[in-house]
């Protein structure tokens, strides 16, 4: 149903008006001024209404006048598409039709907007791409391998195997050290020699190993490789965790082995030191009970004369015999050394040296280290409880750097991906609103919901967990 509307007499006077100067028209008249100023006050038609029935709103022909303003319904006035021809001629209306476009187009051109139809889907194509790229290396980010799984729970019944032996079976302890070594150690030297590490095979922490096992299973009985075992464990090895930050991570099988060859070494020493009984240990490590008290300037000389073996041989072998490959880009923990402290005090102090003072600088270095950590020794040797709680300390310092790792390192990683996304979103936040504010919402609204989904996952990625 219909209501017809009466045009005020005001109105159209005032249309008349505005028509003779074609300055500023209101906008709540300018339906009725558009109406209005085609019509000839003088000169009155009287409007035919289409005889189609079927026509579910009536057509008007004609010249319009003010009388038959009256009778026309109010939405033919609101829709266009009824009014006349001659009215869409009108100069008022056609002044307002371009003036909307003329905003139209000044807002396209300050938004830097001009998209057709092609470049449009473009657009789309090109956010959703970038959308499941994203998603791609969110995922790769969080994800862990299957291995990376079963290393995981492995490594975690490892350590409450090793409580348990410990605290029931600690005969047995020393086996389970040969076992995981001869496990953890090929894969290792596999891996380095993929990677190109195979130098750092030749460091102490290896040597210390191998004596140890010298020790456990060729010369039980000897006081000197005791000494030196206990020695190295409880110095260079086990402060080594707190000096380089070893890190018990324990999905990380390059890890897991640093934080074996560094922590298990002291608790065998202390395992054979403080929990074997002694009728075992007559039998099975003489060599522990022929060290009555722990003798300070014998345990010098025993170190001295183990490390200068080692570190003699390092540079003959390594230093020296592989000069070339180390020159060509080959890594050795000397070089490293140089290169990680260039920029603090002794960096500087043995880096300025001339050659070949600066390997000399550094044996010497290292060998006031070892001498500086073994100091506690005769501590460990003589107080049980004082030795359980060095080895705690120093596997709770692997945990705590492990889970540092966790953090920082995978939180930092899934932090740089969201600012890459970020980033991305950013390229196309100008676009995204200008498709929304354009005429064109259809075409814009599959775009601006991406772009809305991919907000929210950037808000939550930010928000939640960093693993």
């Amino acid at each position: 149903m219909f209501y017809g509307v009466k045009v005020p007499e005001s109105a159209v006077d005032d249309a008349e008006e505005e028509n003779s100067d074609h300055h500023e028209r209101k906008d709540s008249e300018s339906l009725y001024s558009v109406s209005a100023q085609s019509t000839d006050t003088s000169v009155s038609t009287t409007p035919e209404l289409n005889a189609n029935s079927n026509a579910s709103t009536p057509t008007w022909r004609g010249r319009l006048s003010s009388a038959s303003l009256e009778s026309i319904p109010l939405l033919d006035l609101l829709n266009p598409s009824n009014v006349t021809l001659e009215l869409r001629r009108n100069h008022t209306y056609t002044w307002m039709k371009n003036y909307g476009k003329k905003l139209n187009d000044q807002r396209r051109k300050k938004l830097h907007f001009d998209l057709s139809k092609d470049e449009l889907k473009s657009l789309k194509n090109m956010l959703n791409e970038r959308f499941d790229k994203a998603y791609i290396r969110i995922h790769k980010t969080t994800k862990a391998s299957q291995t990376e799984k079963v290393f995981f729970a492995v490594t975690t019944y490892i350590i409450f195997l090793c409580g348990l032996v410990i605290g029931k079976h600690p005969e047995w302890f020393h086996v389970l050290y040969t076992v995981l070594f001869a496990i953890l150690m090929p894969i290792r030297i596999i891996i380095y020699y993929k990677i190109g590490y195979a130098f750092f095979l030749a460091d102490l922490c290896y040597y210390v190993n191998v004596l140890l096992l010298i020790y456990i299973w060729i010369l039980p009985s000897s006081k000197m490789l005791f000494v030196i075992c206990s020695s190295f464990s409880f110095g260079t090895l086990s402060f080594a965790v707190i000096t380089w930050r070893n890190k018990l991570v324990l999905h990380s099988i390059e890890k897991s082995t640093s934080t074996f060859i560094h922590v298990l070494p002291g608790v065998v020493m202390y395992v054979i030191t403080h929990q074997l009984p002694y009728e075992f240990k007559v039998e099975r490590f003489p060599g522990s009970l022929k060290l009555q008290h722990w003798e300070f300037m014998y345990g010098i000389l025993y170190t001295s004369i183990a490390y200068f073996v080692w570190q003699l041989s390092y540079h003959y072998f390594i230093t020296i015999r592989r000069a070339d490959q180390i020159k060509n880009g080959q890594v050795n923990s000397f070089e490293y050394l140089r290169k990680a402290f260039a920029k603090k005090p002794i960096g500087k102090f043995v880096n300025s040296l001339p050659e070949p003072f600066p390997v000399v600088a550094f044996t010497l270095i290292q060998y006031g280290y070892q001498l500086t950590t073994m100091s506690l020794c005769p501590i460990f040797f003589q107080h049980k409880y004082a030795a359980s709680a060095f080895v705690s300390f120093i596997f709770l310092t692997a945990s705590y750097n492990g889970a540092t790792y966790y953090v920082d390192f995978y939180g930092k990683r899934l932090q740089n991906e969201v600012i890459k996304l970020q980033k991305e979103l950013n390229k196309l936040q100008s676009k995204l609103a200008a498709a929304e504010s354009s005429d064109d919402l259809t075409k814009g609204s599959d775009i601006a919901s991406s772009a809305g989904t991919l907000r929210e996952v950037t808000a939550a990625t930010t928000t939640g967990s960093a693993f």
